[in-house]
């Protein structure tokens, strides 16, 4: 009887999310524009959905609400960037709700994704990297993305998108994997994107050493120090990165023509006195425009702009 309870609540819950949601669904509420008029490039950067395999969940609900959210710019957003922990723990029922959910609520037209730690187990109690390799690559090809690899780059606007991930399971005292096949392709990618001459995006789930206050990292320093050989000329690379779940003043850093930002988690934080993440929501817009590109922290469940995390970047 509790577990029919508990079903209908969580159909009643379900159903309210979407009566509330019909206006943003529909496309009639624009709540957020662009500061300027000359947008190139304009996404939406989060990390860390943690989607859930119950549909019913609120972690799922949550969900239904940020894309809704992200959904809500007067100009059309050009893509969202998911900076790993996609899933809870890479199963196949976690990415067919993300998927539902995104076909519902979600009207930003591409995804770009890199494999997080969560994502590379499939299922925690028995990890499967194959299973959950095979699970991210579907994911990312669901959005028109085809891989071989858990590495991968795109194009949007002309700027390029490098995805770097795990090529094992990271789980626990198992540490993230980066081949040196990865490690010279990235390498090669970051040569060929700067000669777009354009801002170029990295996206790697775990942050770097030494940077957005965080001391100690299993992401090779190989990766950094490919970075920062890129960095002496051109316009600038941004390198983004979840993980930590954190949110403080120290998520934004530029050195150069680098640009660290460490994200937070979009579903939730795991520290309880930054309030205006408490029930989640928090990403970041992003515009691109001819000479800067413009970072504004964003509750996108609350539709509020958080004061003081609006990052600016000239060139």
């Amino acid at each position: 009887m509790d577990k029919i309870i508990s079903l209908i609540t969580s159909v009643i819950l379900t159903l309210s999310t979407v009566i509330s949601l019909i206006p943003d669904i529909a496309g009639t509420v624009k709540s957020y524009s662009p500061e300027s008029g000359d947008v190139k490039l304009s996404c939406v950067v989060m990390s860390d959905t943690h989607a859930d395999g119950d549909p019913f969940r609120d972690r799922n609900d949550k969900l239904r609400r940020i894309f809704a959210g992200v959904s809500e710019c007067e100009r059309e957003t050009d893509a969202i960037l998911n900076i790993g922990d996609i899933t809870n723990s890479g199963s196949a029922s976690e990415y067919r709700n993300l998927k539902r959910i995104e076909k519902v609520y979600c009207r930003v037209k591409n995804t770009v994704a890199c494999l997080g730690n969560h994502d590379s187990w499939n299922q925690s109690s028995d990890p499967d990297y194959a299973e959950a390799k095979r699970l991210f690559l579907g994911y990312i090809g669901s959005h028109g993305i085809q891989s071989e690899e858990v590495y991968y780059s795109t194009v949007i606007n002309g700027y390029h998108f490098i995805c770097l991930g795990t090529e094992d399971i990271d789980h626990e005292e198992n540490l993230p994997v980066y081949s040196e096949k990865q490690l010279g392709w990235f390498d090669a990618e970051l040569t060929a994107a700067k000669e777009s001459g354009l801002p170029v995006f990295v996206l790697c789930h775990r942050p770097l050493a030494g940077h957005n206050g965080i001391q100690t990292s299993s992401v090779p320093q190989r990766v950094d120090e490919i970075l920062k050989a890129h960095s002496s000329d051109g316009k600038p690379v941004v390198i983004f990165s979840g993980h930590c779940h954190s949110f403080t003043p120290e998520c934004f850093e530029r050195d150069g023509n680098l640009c660290y930002m460490n994200l937070p988690s979009i579903q939730y934080n795991d520290e309880t006195e930054y309030e205006c993440n408490d029930s989640g929501g928090l990403g970041f817009a992003m515009e691109v425009s001819g000479d800067r590109i413009v970072f504004r922290a964003r509750n996108f469940i609350t539709d509020k702009w958080i004061d003081g995390y609006r990052y600016e970047v000239n060139f």
